[in-house]
């Protein structure tokens, strides 16, 4: 794969991640906590007290964890994918050591935590995010085969 077609795939899978980052944060504020409560639903992730209502410690972890989600498509979006399609294969290589991390940090909690549902979704995500990182062609393997 080239890295032009590399980098549009990650900018692609970051304005997903990025939607998807704001419908998990917008728990954090009543009026506008029904899409993230059916994503929770659908995670088998529920959040809230058992009768409906969200706890200050379901919002406060939709917010930080919307947060931090959207900031790490962001950082695809206007870093990495950039640097990819520029053949740049020190941010592929700390790209694909940063979503490693993620996945081995939070499925493993989610496991802990009793939520296995959440690390096989993260599966989706890994490969979304990995896919196009794996596939691009190296400069230092584009520039041998060009010899």
């Amino acid at each position: 794969m080239s890295p032009q077609t590399a980098a549009m795939l990650l900018r692609i899978a970051s304005i997903g991640s990025f939607g998807l980052a704001l419908i998990f944060a917008s728990g954090a504020f009543a009026p506008l906590e029904g899409a993230s409560r059916l994503l929770h639903d659908f995670l088998d992730f529920p959040l809230g007290d058992g009768l409906g209502a969200y706890t200050t410690e379901a919002r406060w972890f939709s917010a930080i964890g919307g947060g931090v989600f959207a900031s790490l498509a962001a950082l695809f979006y206007l870093v990495v994918a950039p640097a990819i399609g520029r053949g740049d294969d020190e941010v592929r290589r700390g790209a694909i050591l940063s979503i490693l991390i993620w996945f081995v940090i939070d499925s493993a909690g989610s496991i802990a935590a009793g939520v296995p549902s959440n690390a096989a979704f993260n599966v989706f995500f890994l490969a979304l995010f990995l896919g196009p990182l794996f596939a691009v062609k190296s400069a230092r393997a584009s520039r041998a085969q060009a010899a």
